[in-house]
């Protein structure tokens, strides 16, 4: 099914963000930036190359550099802004004179600000149909976005250059398959060049360069950015393409080689044996059968815990013969974003080589009408052994979800046990109502992992916001004549009775949260804010950023405040003032915790003291791993006599993320 959906149009490619500048170590810890990639240079000199400026109120007053040929740089060029412009994010002004746009960020800056401003530089770079983008004057510092629970706070200096790549190779996303290139209609499929068919876009020509940055946040941004993409590509297929077979094969094809394992994959009738009849039962009555897929990521084999990913994988969603109305059928086939968010995100792990311990399971199946369909008032029997009543045949993914989770915890062969779980789904329109397009619902059992999760959600611009599972909705769930109902009798509450349903499906030992992205996973088709036509890709960035920030944090003994950001506890407690906030803040959110040794193709993890185990992970050809070298504690604070060993020791012992693979930046596949 794979390659006959590439066959008919190829999938969207990701672009590469490219450095202009290489950097070197220059005496005594300083960086020397030294000449980049000719080809590179040879982009920047082009006549229809255009810098773009990332500028606030303050930088009016101030001159901005600007170097046509990419070199150093003696010139100052004063800002002289219209009357009118405004510095708002996203709002742009154009130099064509001199080859450069201006877009504002605001004065302080947001994460979600900053993407709105390189998603709309990007988009007039495409519009002016400029050879190549180069984005110059970053803004020193990005800040997460405030709530009620944490105001904004400064993210490290570090994280604007991957956020950058992030936001710019997001932005040139296009789902452009079908658009026609010319009037004769769609040309024939190239048989046989797969892999190398790039789909004609508005944006195809234009190359991204960035003029900052190590290449480490260049690598692990570009990683981010294509699996963002990847996510939105699956969630983009329509129900004759995107069927349950064909995201299993996606899985084999993609994650396979990088180390991932497919442990477990049922299907059909193996589902009704195994006595899944709940997602069995909702995938029935299509011709495409449904299916339960399980793949395990082990990059911390000192460890004996993982966390689990579910993903809801509804790839149509009609309703059953609870049919939906005009109106709201028409995007279900995006009703599967849960299990996309989950398999991209899953690649981004395997890609960066986190540290970490990820088991994932996605239950795939289509909603609907056929002779075999699931009815109004039918009893399933779960896997768990509790009954269900259907009321409806059009809340069928928290009956997939409830099969795959307890699949997950009792009958999967697994090396490593799950003792945290998030599931993320397309769940219910009641969140919709409730929350809008932009946040998240989520629902929990455990206050750290919320928080970790609100937090992450605040860093990455991907904001979630609590829920509440109380005993009343608890009670609207409980049935009569089976042990649950699958809505209950009332309208209220809608995603808070979904929420508390699946609640009875794990395990009273393990942490469970429920992201509920029904109104931030699902697009339209036409561009709303930063994100384009069609699948939002949400999901991706806060799923990365928790594993970064959070998981590998607990696994190295560091501590977790009561926001959900985390430090060391003993550094924390020394530092005072403003500049000690700052420091601490660095400290938290280093992306460089992971350690390790720089791994080559098949290198086998070595235990031992001050190193980091590893997975045994096999690239493809083509694509970029960033691995990650330091050293590892033993769950206590460093003393300030051993940090100042380890401030001291080379650099060969601190370590450096290794940068892999597609070192020129050529267009990765999307498929």
């Amino acid at each position: 099914m794979l390659k006959r959906v590439i066959a008919r149009a190829s999938l969207p490619k990701s672009l590469d963000v490219l450095p202009l500048f290489s950097f070197s170590k220059k005496g005594k810890g300083g960086i020397e930036k030294v000449a980049g990639d000719s080809q590179v240079k040879t982009l920047v000199s082009h006549p229809k190359c255009v810098s773009a400026h990332f500028c606030n109120p303050k930088d009016h007053s101030e001159a901005l550099r600007e170097d046509d040929d990419g070199g150093d740089v003696d010139k100052h060029d004063a800002v002289d802004v219209p009357f009118g412009f405004r510095d708002a994010p996203g709002n742009i002004l154009l130099d064509l004179e001199r080859r450069r746009l201006f877009a504002g960020i605001g004065e302080k800056p947001t994460v979600r600000d900053y993407r709105l401003a390189v998603t709309a530089a990007v988009r007039e770079a495409s519009k002016l149909k400029a050879s190549a983008l180069v984005m110059r004057s970053l803004p020193n510092v990005l800040y997460s976005v405030g709530d009620l629970f944490q105001p904004a706070s400064a993210l490290p200096a570090e994280d604007v250059a991957e956020k950058t790549v992030t936001y710019a190779v997001a932005a040139a996303y296009r789902y452009d398959r079908f658009l026609s290139k010319a009037k004769g209609g769609l040309p024939p499929p190239r048989r046989g060049r797969r892999n190398k068919a790039v789909a004609e876009g508005s944006h195809e020509q234009l190359n991204l360069i960035i003029d900052c940055g190590d290449k480490t946040s260049i690598a692990s941004g570009n990683i981010i950015g294509h699996c963002i993409n990847d996510a939105r590509n699956l969630g983009n297929l329509r129900e004759d393409e995107g069927i349950p077979q064909f995201y299993c094969e996606w899985i084999h094809q993609e994650l396979a080689p990088l180390g991932i394992k497919v442990q477990n994959v049922l299907h059909g009738e193996q589902l009704e044996k195994a006595g899944l009849n709940l997602i069995y039962n909702v995938g029935k009555g299509s011709k495409h059968t449904p299916y339960l897929v399980v793949f395990e990521y082990v990059g911390d084999k000192r460890s004996n815990k993982a966390t689990a990913l579910v993903g809801k994988g509804v790839t149509f969603d009609c309703g059953g013969l609870n049919i939906k109305p005009f109106g709201s059928m028409e995007t279900m086939h995006m009703d599967m974003m849960g299990a996309a968010t989950v398999m991209a995100t899953m690649k981004a792990i395997a890609e960066l080589q986190l540290p970490v311990n990820v088991v994932a399971a996605v239950g795939l199946a289509e909603n609907a009408i056929g002779p075999s369909s699931y009815h109004p008032s039918c009893i399933l029997t779960s896997r768990k052994g509790l009954s269900v009543e259907v009321l409806n045949t059009d809340a069928e993914g928290r009956l997939v979800l409830a099969d795959t989770l307890t699949y997950l915890q009792k009958d999967a062969k697994l090396v490593k046990k799950a003792d945290t779980i998030i599931d993320i789904a397309t769940l219910t329109g009641a969140i919709v109502v409730g929350l809008g397009s932009r946040r998240a619902g989520l629902f929990g059992n455990d206050i750290a992992l919320v928080q970790q999760l609100m937090a992450s959600g605040r860093s990455s611009g991907e904001e979630v916001w609590p829920m509440p599972i109380g005993d009343e909705h608890q009670r609207a769930i409980k049935g009569n004549i089976a042990d649950l109902v699958n809505v209950p009798s009332v309208r209220e509450g809608g995603s808070c009775t979904a929420a508390a349903f699946l609640s009875n499906f794990v395990e009273k030992d393990v942490k469970w949260a429920h992201l509920d992205i029904a109104g931030s996973g699902m697009g339209t088709d036409k561009p709303k804010g930063f994100q384009p036509a069609g699948a939002p890709g949400f999901g991706v960035e806060l799923l990365v950023d928790y594993f970064r920030q959070h998981v590998m944090a607990s696994s190295k003994g560091v501590s977790t405040g009561k926001d959900g950001s985390h430090g060391d506890a003993e550094e924390s407690t020394q530092e005072e003032g403003a500049n000690a906030e700052v420091s601490k803040e660095n400290t938290k959110r280093s992306k460089t915790s992971a350690g390790g040794k720089k791994l080559t193709k098949n290198a086998e993890p070595k235990e031992g003291k001050g190193k980091e185990a590893k997975p045994n992970v096999k690239g493809t050809k083509g694509d970029r791993k960033v691995g990650e070298k330091g050293t590892e504690g033993k769950g206590k604070a460093a003393s300030p006599a051993e940090k100042k060993r380890v401030k001291k020791a080379p650099a060969a012992k601190q370590g450096r993320r290794a940068v892999k693979g597609n070192p020129k930046g050529k267009k990765r596949s999307g498929n």
